[in-house]
């Protein structure tokens, strides 16, 4: 994330437990690669029931090209216990960081067009050359594909088989040392 976020609290006094809880989701965005370039949570406890507060949690993350905004409320103090608060939580940041995901899945289409067809650097690890197919080992996972040991320069197929990705071409590097 490029900048902190920012942290607010309204009409409610935070337990360190709950400082840590926001903090802990807030490291987690950093895991979370699709741009977000800062935000702000706000926990607002205007609303009273008696002893207990009807706590609105907002969270805003703001990423390149827009805002994603996911809200909850729960009780405070619940007689469920803390799961209240930490499930509602828990809801406003994956509400805000879905909306983020749609946004970049929908950015995307054309850029892993472009990617599937570009040579991968990837090797093979097992190959049955009976029926001229085999696994390679690439950089993000396992794909279907050739031979053992061996290192090679693969182009991903425009389709996939009943046995998943294919390789249109397959380029012998050498011998993996």
């Amino acid at each position: 994330m490029d900048a902190p976020m920012e942290v607010t609290f309204r009409h409610f006094e935070p337990t360190d437990r709950i400082r840590n809880l926001i903090d802990d989701h807030i490291t987690a965005l950093d895991d979370f690669d699709n741009g977000i370039v800062g935000g702000r949570v706000v926990v607002d406890g205007t609303n009273k029931h008696g002893q207990k507060s009807v706590v609105e949690i907002t969270v805003e993350l703001s990423y390149r090209g827009g805002v994603a905004i996911g809200r909850r409320s729960g009780e405070f103090p619940s007689p469920a216990g803390p799961q209240v608060f930490d499930t509602a939580l828990a809801g406003a940041f994956d509400t805000a960081e879905s909306q983020v995901k749609q946004h970049f899945r929908k950015r995307r289409p054309q850029e892993t067009k472009e990617m599937n067809h570009q040579v991968a650097h990837g090797r093979i690890t097992k190959l049955n050359a009976s029926v001229r197919n085999g696994f390679i080992e690439m950089p993000d996972g396992d794909f279907d594909r050739l031979s053992e040991g061996d290192e090679v320069l693969a182009l991903a197929a425009a389709g996939e088989s009943a046995y998943g990705p294919q390789a249109s071409q397959v380029k012998l590097i050498g011998p993996l040392a």
